[in-house]
């Protein structure tokens, strides 16, 4: 799926009506998490593509808030790195840029196999049940063709391995980062999501039962070294065109 870049901020969002779905909002959330919520969402599926211009104003027109609630979202949206806000206060959507891309995918995969490896440990029977729905949910994902629902169901699996590490710093350096990965395999990466990515998270699940940690590590590792040569490939793909 490809999207056009846009210096314009784009008013119709009715293609995406559900994409705030994935991130819960639960039942007490404030007015600026709402608004976070949403514009993540567009921006991670690519309906507000990279480089496009988010003025204050026509975002709290077209979510009907004032701009307050529409600043804090930006500040909070640019700390996870998908907004940019340049000079005079300028915002737009971050520029998906492969060799940046490269680069975050290069310490997450370390962080991740860091968390893998102080959270195991430290599973539980309740976190076990999780890991087992977020693959379900995957697997269901895959049969209906909802791509974005099974990427955050795989994000979802790391995260338990994470949280159970227990580790605040870490917790935050993953889970900040998580929409800018989302948004790389949902723009450029789709493949990934298929039977083959189901089957390394069940391999990672079937090797943890089996208290195979290094089964486990082995099965992480190869899941990163994949996502960074796809992003090798988009890299080169773009050089190309640069070229041409």
């Amino acid at each position: 799926m490809e999207f056009a870049h846009s210096s314009r901020f784009e008013p119709s969002w009715s293609s995406l009506a559900a994409a705030s779905d994935f991130w819960p909002l639960g039942a007490h959330v404030t007015l600026s998490q709402a608004v976070v919520s949403q514009l993540r969402a567009r921006i991670v599926s690519g309906v507000l593509a990279p480089g496009t211009l988010l003025p204050e104003t026509a975002l709290a027109q077209q979510l009907k808030v004032s701009a307050t609630p529409i600043r804090e979202a930006m500040a909070t949206l640019a700390s996870e790195g998908l907004v940019e806000i340049e000079a005079h206060r300028l915002k737009r959507v971050a520029p998906l840029d492969m060799i940046v891309t490269r680069d975050l995918l290069r310490v997450q995969a370390e962080l991740w196999r860091l968390g893998y490896q102080w959270g195991m440990p430290r599973i539980c029977p309740e976190q076990v049940s999780l890991l087992d729905e977020a693959i379900t949910r995957y697997r269901a994902a895959l049969a209906s063709g909802e791509h974005m629902a099974a990427i955050f169901a795989g994000l979802d699996f790391h995260t338990v391995f994470i949280m159970a590490s227990d580790n605040r710093e870490l917790l935050r350096s993953t889970l900040d980062r998580r929409g800018l990965i989302a948004r790389f395999i949902f723009l450029h990466g789709i493949q990934m999501v298929s039977s083959i990515g189901l089957s390394q998270h069940e391999a990672i699940l079937a090797a943890f039962k089996a208290d195979d940690h290094a089964g486990v590590l082995a099965c992480l590792d190869r899941m990163s070294a994949r996502l960074l040569t796809l992003c090798d490939r988009n890299e080169q793909s773009a050089t190309f065109i640069r070229e041409v």
